[in-house]
């Protein structure tokens, strides 16, 4: 019987109502590229550069240009805008978890459930691009960071 067969036990409302991480509960790793991701997100709204912003988060050129390539491949395949917290503020947004999840897989090498995750909102060639983006920037951000 599913989440939605009409009848809502204790423990489904439980996971309806979990509240998402706040960035200090997170790995300093994953913590990093979410701060990363709205930084990236803001200058460019701001039409700035990102790489000096970036460089110290993540750690290497290499990894800031993977990075912001990983950032277009998602922005141009997101159905809508994702929807990332404000610099500032210390709580997370679902699409910034999710893209945490996917990092996830990519480093374990986890293409099903990479696929999983966003198979219902983006198209397969645009999932291909998504994870080896992300692989690629995972391979220089570092893997042990990451959970992998």
């Amino acid at each position: 019987m599913g989440l939605w067969s009409g009848k809502l036990g204790p423990g489904n409302l439980a996971t309806l109502v979990t509240p998402l991480p706040d960035l200090m509960s997170l790995a300093s790793a994953e913590a990093r590229i979410i701060m990363s991701l709205r930084i990236a997100v803001m200058s460019q709204k701001c039409y700035r550069d990102a790489r000096p912003y970036l460089e110290d988060r993540l750690g290497s050129e290499l990894a800031v240009s993977r990075f912001l390539i990983m950032v277009e491949a998602i922005g141009g395949a997101w159905p809508e805008s994702v929807k990332i917290g404000r610099a500032c503020c210390p709580h997370t947004m679902p699409d910034e978890i999710l893209l945490l999840n996917m990092l996830r897989c990519a480093v374990q090498e986890n293409r099903p459930a990479f696929d999983a995750l966003i198979c219902e909102m983006i198209a397969p060639c645009s999932r291909d691009r998504i994870y080896l983006d992300m692989s690629n920037f995972a391979a220089v951000y570092g893997t042990r960071a990451l959970g992998g």
